[in-house]
């Protein structure tokens, strides 16, 4: 978090999240989500952490074509590519997981995990460690 927040990089993550890039973002940005992608890949960093937090998979929709470009005026074909894996991983992962706003509203979809609302916390969550039956409430 400190790396896209610190003083280096977060003027240019701040114009991704408003698509409002300059010539020199691309690369900066391409070379830091690289980096942590992986960290993610080596799983060094869980890739449900890095997912939920950030939207790699459109991250890499708004920098793949810069970085096609690099790729092909450097003859580096592998330049970004634990970047574009991570976007694909997160791609599934973001299908696979609705916005955590439909659960305050009851919608029972498809989603895994059924229904974590606040009065009824999901099995293994830190309310609500695996194991450990959730005791009734009195009125």
């Amino acid at each position: 978090m400190q790396v896209l927040h610190g003083e280096a990089t977060a003027p240019a993550f701040a114009r991704l999240l408003k698509k409002t890039l300059e010539p020199d973002d691309y690369v900066l940005l391409a070379h830091v989500f690289e980096e942590i992608s992986v960290l993610a890949l080596h799983h060094l960093v869980p890739e449900a952490l890095l997912f939920d937090a950030f939207a790699f998979d459109l991250y890499w929709d708004e920098l793949r074509e810069d970085v096609a470009r690099l790729r092909a005026g450097t003859g580096n074909e592998k330049f970004c590519e634990n970047f574009e894996i991570a976007s694909e991983r997160a791609r599934e992962y973001r299908a696979d997981r609705p916005p955590k706003t439909r659960w305050a509203h009851g919608d029972e979809g498809p989603h895994r995990g059924g229904d974590p609302r606040p009065d009824r916390p999901r099995e293994g969550s830190p309310a609500r460690p695996p194991g450990r039956a959730q005791t009734a409430r009195l009125p």
